[in-house]
């Protein structure tokens, strides 16, 4: 099997709400998806959505892949090297090797994520997302996420101007959601180290399952050093670049869990690399989307039912999105678990009309 034909859209899909974080507030969600075509008539599919913050437009994208393509025509898709040392390239890597994925495991008639491990869940855990900064707001969103049936929440903090407006704001979330529902915090990095211990050990009460990357990336001697200070579980996430960021985080003790982006990472191979070398340490890995529309989202639960321990994955991000641009039932979430698709390969189809709204058109080589 060769690759006969490369195209590539980029799309802009506006949020339902604004997308708020400690990095600001985003209203639409920019990407690029990619269709290989075989010369056996099968097609793959992949999206390059970096995470908003990195806020790399599509045009890069789009340079990105256009200088690609050409060299992809004729090739067998096992024999690719797609490493990049770029975010724009490794979100294009990203694309380009989920679609290599899907066309191998749709020509031996197994799911992507059986082609990546033998040992998969049919479905996996994922964890509602509350971005709401309102106190009370966010208390009704994780109260809604409670009634829906999810196990998990995961709620965006550093949003609040000050400790005790955290800790009211943490409290109402447990309140609304229970004792029996797991609660994990997101800080993307706002906090010093200072501030990141004395608000997680005010916090602590409240039965936090981690803190998700409290103070900024880069300075894992800071992120090692708030772990060694709080009996709560700190992950990383934006520290988790590469395979060698990743050891250097499990060698340090800087985090007990690791949250994986495909997109950040480059990949879906290059993300079983992570899980592998974090299961054989005994740390953990979530994975989690960079709030991709639908075909990127597949591939982040194919990748997450290769993943063992019971822990939630970041999956239920589709429904911020005013479309999530694939056809048919797309990505269900019922009882705060998300199946996989029927089906070899990722499972999924791209929406033609859905495109037509939010796409800039199809370009091609071959």
């Amino acid at each position: 099997m060769k690759i006969a034909r490369v195209r590539w859209t980029t799309y802009r899909v506006p949020f339902r709400t604004p997308y708020v974080t400690a990095h600001g507030a985003a209203s639409v969600r920019e990407g690029l998806l990619v269709e290989l075509a075989s010369d056996t008539g099968l097609v793959g599919l992949g999206e390059a959505a970096p995470a908003p913050e990195e806020a790399i437009a599509p045009a890069a994208l789009g340079r990105a892949l256009e200088a690609l393509a050409p060299r992809l025509l004729l090739r067998r898709p096992a024999e690719l090297d797609l490493a990049s040392a770029s975010a724009a390239g490794r979100a294009v890597a990203c694309a380009l090797e989920t679609a290599v994925s899907d066309l191998l495991a749709q020509a031996r008639g197994v799911s992507v994520a059986r082609l990546l491990n033998e040992d998969t869940a049919s479905s996996v855990a994922v964890n509602a997302l509350v971005t709401a900064g309102a106190t009370e707001e966010a208390a009704r969103a994780a109260a809604r996420a409670q009634q829906a049936g999810y196990s998990t929440v995961k709620l965006k903090v550093g949003l609040a101007p000050s400790p005790d407006a955290e800790r009211e704001r943490v409290a109402a979330v447990r309140e609304a959601i229970g004792p029996g529902v797991r609660l994990r915090l997101d800080a993307n990095g706002a906090w010093s180290v200072d501030q990141a211990i004395e608000t997680i050990r005010a916090l602590e009460r409240f039965d936090i399952e981690y803190v998700e990357q409290p103070v900024a990336p880069g300075n894992l001697e800071a992120l090692a050093l708030v772990q060694a200070c709080v009996p709560v579980t700190i992950a990383a996430d934006e520290d988790v670049g590469s395979l060698e960021a990743a050891r250097r985080i499990i060698e340090t003790g800087a985090a007990r869990v690791l949250i994986l982006k495909p997109q950040r990472l480059g990949g879906l191979r290059p993300c079983r690399a992570v899980i592998e070398a974090a299961m054989a340490a005994g740390v953990r890995a979530v994975v989690t989307t960079s709030i991709e529309a639908g075909s990127g989202t597949a591939a982040a639960l194919q990748l997450a039912a290769t993943v063992p321990g019971g822990l939630a994955h970041g999956l239920a991000t589709l429904d911020l999105l005013a479309d999530d641009l694939i056809l048919d039932a797309g990505l269900p979430i019922e009882n705060g678990r998300m199946r996989l698709p029927e089906g070899p390969g990722l499972g999924v189809r791209l929406d033609e009309a859905a495109l037509a709204r939010y796409a800039a058109g199809w370009r091609e080589v071959g």
